[in-house]
Protein backbone atom coordinates (compact mmCIF):
# COMPACT_ATOMS: atom_id res chain seq x y z
CA UNK A 1 0.00 0.00 0.00
CA UNK A 2 1.28 3.46 -0.92
CA UNK A 3 2.31 5.62 2.04
CA UNK A 4 0.37 8.76 2.94
CA UNK A 5 1.52 11.81 1.00
CA UNK A 6 2.12 15.27 2.43
CA UNK A 7 -1.17 16.53 0.91
CA UNK A 8 -3.09 13.63 2.48
CA UNK A 9 -1.53 14.36 5.86
CA UNK A 10 -2.55 18.02 5.57
CA UNK A 11 -6.16 16.93 5.06
CA UNK A 12 -5.94 14.52 8.01
CA UNK A 13 -4.47 17.17 10.33
CA UNK A 14 -7.24 19.62 9.38
CA UNK A 15 -9.87 16.96 10.12
CA UNK A 16 -8.30 16.05 13.47
CA UNK A 17 -8.07 19.72 14.45
CA UNK A 18 -11.88 19.90 14.46
CA UNK A 19 -12.59 16.33 15.55
CA UNK A 20 -10.50 16.32 18.72
CA UNK A 21 -11.66 19.64 20.19
CA UNK A 22 -12.63 19.26 23.90
CA UNK A 23 -11.56 15.60 24.04
CA UNK A 24 -9.33 13.81 26.55
CA UNK A 25 -6.84 11.02 26.00
CA UNK A 26 -8.37 8.17 28.02
CA UNK A 27 -7.23 4.92 26.39
CA UNK A 28 -3.87 3.67 25.15
CA UNK A 29 -3.53 0.30 23.38
CA UNK A 30 -0.20 -1.03 22.06
CA UNK A 31 1.06 -4.11 20.26
CA UNK A 32 3.92 -5.06 17.94
CA UNK A 33 2.33 -3.15 15.07
CA UNK A 34 1.72 0.20 16.73
CA UNK A 35 -0.50 2.27 19.01
CA UNK A 36 -4.16 3.25 19.29
CA UNK A 37 -5.00 6.38 21.30
CA UNK A 38 -8.60 6.67 22.49
CA UNK A 39 -9.90 10.25 22.75
CA UNK A 40 -13.26 10.81 24.48
CA UNK A 41 -15.48 13.86 24.42
CA UNK A 42 -19.00 13.95 23.04
CA UNK A 43 -17.87 10.98 20.94
CA UNK A 44 -15.13 8.34 21.13
CA UNK A 45 -12.36 8.44 18.50
CA UNK A 46 -9.36 6.17 18.04
CA UNK A 47 -6.22 7.69 16.59
CA UNK A 48 -4.52 4.60 15.17
CA UNK A 49 -0.78 4.74 14.50
CA UNK A 50 0.59 1.98 12.28
CA UNK A 51 4.33 1.97 13.00
CA UNK A 52 5.31 -0.22 10.07
CA UNK A 53 8.99 0.86 9.64
CA UNK A 54 8.75 0.92 5.86
CA UNK A 55 5.25 2.34 5.52
CA UNK A 56 3.73 4.14 8.55
CA UNK A 57 0.12 5.39 8.73
CA UNK A 58 -2.02 7.64 10.94
CA UNK A 59 -5.74 6.83 10.75
CA UNK A 60 -8.91 7.80 12.62
CA UNK A 61 -11.68 5.37 13.59
CA UNK A 62 -14.93 6.36 15.31
CA UNK A 63 -16.11 4.05 18.14
CA UNK A 64 -13.91 1.24 16.78
CA UNK A 65 -10.27 0.27 17.32
CA UNK A 66 -8.72 -2.09 14.73
CA UNK A 67 -5.80 -2.95 17.03
CA UNK A 68 -5.95 -5.60 19.75
CA UNK A 69 -4.07 -5.17 22.98
CA UNK A 70 -0.67 -6.86 22.88
CA UNK A 71 0.45 -9.46 25.43
CA UNK A 72 2.97 -6.98 26.85
CA UNK A 73 2.55 -3.17 26.74
CA UNK A 74 5.24 -1.20 24.96
CA UNK A 75 7.38 1.20 27.07
CA UNK A 76 6.03 4.19 25.13
CA UNK A 77 2.43 3.11 25.91
CA UNK A 78 3.27 2.83 29.62
CA UNK A 79 4.82 6.30 29.49
CA UNK A 80 1.69 7.74 27.84
CA UNK A 81 -0.53 6.09 30.45
CA UNK A 82 1.51 7.76 33.19
CA UNK A 83 2.09 11.19 31.64
CA UNK A 84 -0.57 11.72 28.97
CA UNK A 85 -3.73 9.99 30.13
CA UNK A 86 -6.70 12.28 31.00
CA UNK A 87 -4.97 15.30 29.48
CA UNK A 88 -7.01 17.45 27.08
CA UNK A 89 -6.27 17.82 23.39
CA UNK A 90 -4.85 21.31 22.76
CA UNK A 91 -3.55 21.50 19.23
CA UNK A 92 -2.17 19.57 16.28
CA UNK A 93 0.10 20.79 13.49
CA UNK A 94 2.21 19.53 10.60
CA UNK A 95 5.97 20.25 10.62
CA UNK A 96 6.33 20.56 6.86
CA UNK A 97 9.99 21.62 7.08
CA UNK A 98 10.79 18.01 7.99
CA UNK A 99 8.28 16.41 5.64
CA UNK A 100 5.64 14.09 7.06
CA UNK A 101 5.99 14.95 10.75
CA UNK A 102 2.89 15.62 12.90
CA UNK A 103 2.91 17.12 16.41
CA UNK A 104 0.09 16.86 18.95
CA UNK A 105 -0.04 18.78 22.23
CA UNK A 106 -2.04 17.56 25.24
CA UNK A 107 -2.28 19.31 28.58
CA UNK A 108 -4.10 20.74 31.55
CA UNK A 109 -3.40 23.51 34.05
CA UNK A 110 -0.55 21.49 35.60
CA UNK A 111 1.37 19.79 32.82
CA UNK A 112 1.90 19.40 29.08
CA UNK A 113 2.55 16.26 27.02
CA UNK A 114 3.75 16.51 23.43
CA UNK A 115 3.62 13.75 20.80
CA UNK A 116 5.72 13.75 17.64
CA UNK A 117 4.61 11.37 14.89
CA UNK A 118 7.25 10.73 12.21
CA UNK A 119 5.40 9.22 9.25
CA UNK A 120 8.29 9.20 6.80
CA UNK A 121 8.78 5.80 5.10
CA UNK A 122 11.81 3.92 6.52
CA UNK A 123 12.07 6.49 9.33
CA UNK A 124 8.80 5.70 11.14
CA UNK A 125 8.88 6.71 14.79
CA UNK A 126 6.90 8.27 17.61
CA UNK A 127 8.38 10.42 20.37
CA UNK A 128 6.65 11.56 23.55
CA UNK A 129 7.89 14.30 25.89
CA UNK A 130 6.38 15.22 29.26
CA UNK A 131 7.64 16.70 32.53
CA UNK A 132 11.22 16.86 31.31
CA UNK A 133 11.27 13.19 30.25
CA UNK A 134 11.37 11.71 26.75
CA UNK A 135 10.72 8.31 25.22
CA UNK A 136 10.61 6.97 21.66
CA UNK A 137 9.11 3.99 19.83
CA UNK A 138 12.40 3.44 18.00
CA UNK A 139 15.88 4.86 18.56
CA UNK A 140 15.54 8.52 17.52
CA UNK A 141 17.31 9.73 14.39
CA UNK A 142 18.04 13.36 13.59
CA UNK A 143 15.43 14.80 11.24
CA UNK A 144 16.63 16.50 8.09
CA UNK A 145 14.99 19.57 6.55
CA UNK A 146 13.11 18.43 3.45
CA UNK A 147 11.54 20.17 0.49
CA UNK A 148 9.02 18.74 -1.96
CA UNK A 149 10.10 19.23 -5.58
CA UNK A 150 8.04 18.76 -8.70
CA UNK A 151 4.31 18.17 -8.93
CA UNK A 152 2.78 16.49 -5.85
CA UNK A 153 0.71 13.31 -6.46
CA UNK A 154 -3.07 13.59 -6.50
CA UNK A 155 -4.27 13.05 -2.91
CA UNK A 156 -6.54 10.12 -2.12
CA UNK A 157 -9.74 10.47 -0.16
CA UNK A 158 -9.24 9.63 3.53
CA UNK A 159 -12.07 7.07 3.42
CA UNK A 160 -10.34 5.41 0.47
CA UNK A 161 -7.10 5.22 2.49
CA UNK A 162 -9.00 3.71 5.45
CA UNK A 163 -10.62 1.05 3.30
CA UNK A 164 -7.35 0.13 1.57
CA UNK A 165 -5.46 -0.02 4.88
CA UNK A 166 -8.14 -2.17 6.57
CA UNK A 167 -8.19 -4.62 3.65
CA UNK A 168 -4.39 -5.04 3.91
CA UNK A 169 -4.47 -5.14 7.72
CA UNK A 170 -7.11 -7.88 7.90
CA UNK A 171 -5.64 -10.06 5.18
CA UNK A 172 -1.96 -9.17 4.89
CA UNK A 173 1.23 -10.03 6.71
CA UNK A 174 1.85 -8.13 9.95
CA UNK A 175 4.81 -5.74 9.45
CA UNK A 176 6.16 -6.85 12.83
CA UNK A 177 6.88 -10.28 11.33
CA UNK A 178 7.21 -9.28 7.68
CA UNK A 179 10.66 -10.65 6.68
CA UNK A 180 11.28 -7.86 4.17
CA UNK A 181 10.43 -5.10 6.67
CA UNK A 182 12.60 -6.75 9.34
CA UNK A 183 15.47 -7.14 6.88
CA UNK A 184 15.22 -3.48 5.79
CA UNK A 185 15.18 -2.37 9.42
CA UNK A 186 18.28 -4.44 10.23
CA UNK A 187 20.09 -3.17 7.13
CA UNK A 188 19.43 0.45 8.14
CA UNK A 189 20.71 -0.21 11.68
CA UNK A 190 23.81 -2.02 10.41
CA UNK A 191 24.61 0.83 8.01
CA UNK A 192 24.19 3.39 10.77
CA UNK A 193 26.56 1.44 13.07
CA UNK A 194 29.20 0.96 10.38
CA UNK A 195 29.12 4.61 9.29
CA UNK A 196 29.49 5.65 12.91
CA UNK A 197 32.44 3.25 13.28
CA UNK A 198 34.02 4.69 10.12
CA UNK A 199 33.73 8.23 11.50
CA UNK A 200 35.48 7.14 14.71
CA UNK A 201 38.25 5.40 12.75
CA UNK A 202 38.85 8.48 10.58
CA UNK A 203 38.90 10.65 13.70
CA UNK A 204 41.53 8.34 15.23
CA UNK A 205 43.65 8.53 12.07
CA UNK A 206 43.40 12.34 12.02
CA UNK A 207 44.54 12.56 15.64
CA UNK A 208 47.47 10.16 15.27
CA UNK A 209 50.76 11.79 16.29
CA UNK A 210 53.35 9.52 14.61
CA UNK A 211 54.51 12.15 12.07
CA UNK A 212 54.86 14.80 14.78
CA UNK A 213 56.83 12.39 16.96
CA UNK A 214 59.23 11.48 14.14
CA UNK A 215 59.76 15.19 13.45
CA UNK A 216 60.42 15.77 17.14
CA UNK A 217 62.88 12.85 17.26
CA UNK A 218 64.76 14.28 14.27
CA UNK A 219 64.89 17.68 15.95
CA UNK A 220 66.26 16.16 19.18
CA UNK A 221 69.01 14.35 17.26
CA UNK A 222 70.18 17.69 15.87
CA UNK A 223 70.57 19.17 19.38
CA UNK A 224 73.58 18.97 21.64
CA UNK A 225 73.05 17.90 25.28
CA UNK A 226 73.59 21.53 26.33
CA UNK A 227 70.82 22.73 23.98
CA UNK A 228 68.25 20.29 25.34
CA UNK A 229 65.97 22.68 27.21
CA UNK A 230 62.35 23.97 26.87
CA UNK A 231 63.48 27.10 24.99
CA UNK A 232 64.83 25.07 22.07
CA UNK A 233 61.70 22.88 21.69
CA UNK A 234 58.28 24.09 20.39
CA UNK A 235 55.86 24.46 23.32
CA UNK A 236 53.27 22.17 21.73
CA UNK A 237 55.80 19.27 21.82
CA UNK A 238 56.72 19.61 25.51
CA UNK A 239 54.10 17.04 26.50
CA UNK A 240 56.13 14.29 24.76
CA UNK A 241 59.33 15.05 26.65
CA UNK A 242 60.78 14.63 30.12
CA UNK A 243 63.29 17.42 30.67
CA UNK A 244 64.45 15.78 33.90
CA UNK A 245 65.91 12.95 31.77
CA UNK A 246 68.94 13.24 29.52
CA UNK A 247 68.71 14.02 25.79
CA UNK A 248 69.56 10.48 24.65
CA UNK A 249 66.85 8.94 26.85
CA UNK A 250 64.29 11.35 25.40
CA UNK A 251 65.36 10.55 21.83
CA UNK A 252 64.89 6.83 22.46
CA UNK A 253 61.50 7.40 24.14
CA UNK A 254 60.20 9.67 21.36
CA UNK A 255 61.16 7.29 18.54
CA UNK A 256 59.63 4.37 20.45
CA UNK A 257 56.37 6.31 20.81
CA UNK A 258 56.50 7.24 17.11
CA UNK A 259 57.00 3.58 16.15
CA UNK A 260 54.03 2.50 18.25
CA UNK A 261 51.84 5.29 16.86
CA UNK A 262 52.82 4.40 13.26
CA UNK A 263 51.93 0.75 13.92
CA UNK A 264 48.52 1.82 15.10
CA UNK A 265 48.06 3.87 11.92
CA UNK A 266 48.65 0.81 9.75
CA UNK A 267 46.20 -1.33 11.70
CA UNK A 268 43.61 1.44 11.83
CA UNK A 269 43.92 2.08 8.09
CA UNK A 270 43.41 -1.64 7.40
CA UNK A 271 40.31 -1.57 9.58
CA UNK A 272 39.11 1.55 7.74
CA UNK A 273 39.35 -0.21 4.37
CA UNK A 274 37.45 -3.23 5.76
CA UNK A 275 34.63 -1.03 7.07
CA UNK A 276 34.41 0.91 3.77
CA UNK A 277 34.09 -2.40 1.90
CA UNK A 278 31.44 -3.63 4.36
CA UNK A 279 29.41 -0.42 3.91
CA UNK A 280 29.60 -0.69 0.12
CA UNK A 281 28.50 -4.33 0.28
CA UNK A 282 25.60 -3.48 2.58
CA UNK A 283 24.45 -0.59 0.38
CA UNK A 284 24.33 -2.89 -2.65
CA UNK A 285 22.58 -5.73 -0.82
CA UNK A 286 18.90 -6.48 -1.43
CA UNK A 287 16.33 -8.56 0.38
CA UNK A 288 16.11 -10.95 -2.59
CA UNK A 289 19.88 -11.55 -2.69
CA UNK A 290 19.95 -12.19 1.06
CA UNK A 291 17.22 -14.81 0.69
CA UNK A 292 19.12 -16.56 -2.11
CA UNK A 293 22.30 -16.69 -0.03
CA UNK A 294 20.38 -18.10 2.94
CA UNK A 295 18.79 -20.81 0.80
CA UNK A 296 22.12 -21.79 -0.72
CA UNK A 297 23.99 -21.85 2.61
CA UNK A 298 24.46 -25.34 4.05
CA UNK A 299 23.29 -25.96 7.58
CA UNK A 300 26.10 -25.85 10.15
CA UNK A 301 26.39 -28.99 12.24
CA UNK A 302 26.68 -28.90 16.03
CA UNK A 303 30.27 -29.60 17.15
CA UNK A 304 29.23 -30.29 20.74
CA UNK A 305 26.93 -33.11 19.67
CA UNK A 306 29.34 -34.62 17.15
CA UNK A 307 32.27 -34.64 19.63
CA UNK A 308 30.26 -35.25 22.84
CA UNK A 309 32.38 -32.48 24.34
CA UNK A 310 31.14 -30.37 27.21
CA UNK A 311 31.15 -26.59 27.27
CA UNK A 312 29.21 -23.52 26.18
CA UNK A 313 28.20 -22.15 22.81
CA UNK A 314 27.06 -18.83 21.37
CA UNK A 315 24.85 -18.53 18.25
CA UNK A 316 25.70 -15.55 16.04
CA UNK A 317 23.24 -13.75 13.76
CA UNK A 318 25.08 -14.92 10.64
CA UNK A 319 24.42 -18.55 11.59
CA UNK A 320 27.97 -19.24 12.82
CA UNK A 321 28.38 -20.85 16.26
CA UNK A 322 31.10 -20.15 18.82
CA UNK A 323 32.22 -23.03 21.07
CA UNK A 324 34.23 -22.86 24.27
CA UNK A 325 35.09 -26.19 25.89
CA UNK A 326 34.75 -26.84 29.61
CA UNK A 327 38.23 -28.39 29.84
CA UNK A 328 41.44 -28.70 27.83
CA UNK A 329 40.29 -32.13 26.62
CA UNK A 330 36.98 -30.66 25.42
CA UNK A 331 38.79 -27.85 23.60
CA UNK A 332 41.11 -30.35 21.91
CA UNK A 333 38.14 -32.48 20.79
CA UNK A 334 36.43 -29.39 19.32
CA UNK A 335 39.62 -28.36 17.50
CA UNK A 336 40.11 -31.82 15.96
CA UNK A 337 36.49 -31.88 14.77
CA UNK A 338 36.53 -28.30 13.43
CA UNK A 339 36.66 -27.59 9.70
CA UNK A 340 39.84 -26.24 8.16
CA UNK A 341 38.13 -22.88 7.48
CA UNK A 342 36.72 -22.49 11.01
CA UNK A 343 38.30 -19.81 13.18
CA UNK A 344 40.33 -20.42 16.33
CA UNK A 345 40.13 -17.53 18.80
CA UNK A 346 42.67 -17.12 21.57
CA UNK A 347 43.12 -14.43 24.21
CA UNK A 348 46.76 -13.45 23.95
CA UNK A 349 48.78 -13.83 27.19
CA UNK A 350 45.95 -15.77 28.88
CA UNK A 351 46.61 -19.55 28.69
CA UNK A 352 43.60 -21.75 28.01
CA UNK A 353 41.27 -18.94 26.98
CA UNK A 354 40.25 -19.91 23.44
CA UNK A 355 37.28 -20.97 21.31
CA UNK A 356 36.21 -22.29 17.90
CA UNK A 357 34.04 -20.20 15.55
CA UNK A 358 32.23 -22.80 13.43
CA UNK A 359 31.07 -21.35 10.10
CA UNK A 360 30.14 -22.33 6.54
CA UNK A 361 32.87 -22.54 3.94
CA UNK A 362 33.61 -19.11 2.33
CA UNK A 363 31.26 -17.45 4.85
CA UNK A 364 32.51 -13.97 5.71
CA UNK A 365 31.78 -12.94 9.28
CA UNK A 366 31.26 -9.22 10.08
CA UNK A 367 33.95 -7.76 12.31
CA UNK A 368 31.22 -6.91 14.87
CA UNK A 369 30.41 -10.62 15.21
CA UNK A 370 34.06 -11.52 15.75
CA UNK A 371 34.25 -8.85 18.44
CA UNK A 372 31.10 -10.23 20.06
CA UNK A 373 32.58 -13.75 19.99
CA UNK A 374 35.84 -12.51 21.53
CA UNK A 375 34.02 -10.66 24.33
CA UNK A 376 31.97 -13.79 25.03
CA UNK A 377 35.14 -15.90 25.27
CA UNK A 378 36.64 -13.21 27.50
CA UNK A 379 33.75 -13.45 29.97
CA UNK A 380 33.58 -17.25 29.81
CA UNK A 381 37.29 -17.81 30.26
CA UNK A 382 38.52 -15.27 32.80
CA UNK A 383 37.77 -15.33 36.50
CA UNK A 384 36.13 -12.38 38.22
CA UNK A 385 39.52 -11.44 39.67
CA UNK A 386 41.26 -11.48 36.27
CA UNK A 387 38.43 -9.83 34.32
CA UNK A 388 38.85 -6.05 34.36
CA UNK A 389 36.00 -3.90 32.93
CA UNK A 390 37.36 -1.21 30.60
CA UNK A 391 40.63 -3.11 30.09
CA UNK A 392 41.79 -3.81 26.51
CA UNK A 393 42.64 -7.41 25.55
CA UNK A 394 44.51 -8.66 22.48
CA UNK A 395 42.75 -11.44 20.56
CA UNK A 396 44.48 -13.83 18.15
CA UNK A 397 42.37 -15.18 15.26
CA UNK A 398 43.56 -17.87 12.86
CA UNK A 399 41.90 -20.50 10.67
CA UNK A 400 41.92 -23.94 12.29
CA UNK A 401 43.99 -25.34 9.39
CA UNK A 402 46.97 -23.43 10.85
CA UNK A 403 46.56 -24.70 14.44
CA UNK A 404 48.28 -27.91 15.60
CA UNK A 405 48.30 -29.63 19.04
CA UNK A 406 51.83 -30.13 20.44
CA UNK A 407 52.48 -33.86 20.74
CA UNK A 408 53.81 -34.98 24.11
CA UNK A 409 53.17 -31.57 25.66
CA UNK A 410 50.57 -30.59 28.22
CA UNK A 411 47.00 -31.26 27.02
CA UNK A 412 45.58 -28.22 25.24
CA UNK A 413 48.93 -26.73 24.18
CA UNK A 414 49.06 -25.82 20.48
CA UNK A 415 51.20 -24.07 17.88
CA UNK A 416 49.80 -21.80 15.17
CA UNK A 417 50.87 -19.49 12.33
CA UNK A 418 49.31 -17.06 9.78
CA UNK A 419 47.44 -15.43 12.62
CA UNK A 420 45.92 -11.94 12.87
CA UNK A 421 45.19 -9.83 15.94
CA UNK A 422 42.59 -7.33 17.04
CA UNK A 423 41.73 -5.57 20.29
CA UNK A 424 38.54 -5.73 22.37
CA UNK A 425 37.57 -3.67 25.39
CA UNK A 426 35.94 -5.48 28.30
CA UNK A 427 32.45 -4.04 28.99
Amino acid sequence: MKAMSLLELRTLVTELENLLVDTQLQDVISNDRGLALGFRGQNHFWLTLDMNPANPFCLVFADYCPFKKGSKPKPLALFLNSHGKNLYFRKIWLEENYGRVVRIELGNSQKVCELQLILIPRQANMLVEAEGKKIAWEKPRELQVQSETGELPEPRDLQEIHAEWLAEFQGGVRPSIDPRAQWEKKKAKDLEKKRKALNEIEKTLAENSSDKLYELGTLLKSLSPEDFNPRKIPVERHGFLDFKQKLFANIEAVFEKAKLAAGKVQGTEERRQIVIAEIAKLEKSTFESSQRSEVGRPKIDDLMKSTEAKGRKLNLESGAIVYCGKSAADNLALLRRAKAWDYWLHLKDYPGAHAIVHRSRDQELPFEELQRAALWVLKESLSSKTFMPGEKYAVVIVECRFVRPIKGDKLGRVTYHSEKQFMVTAP
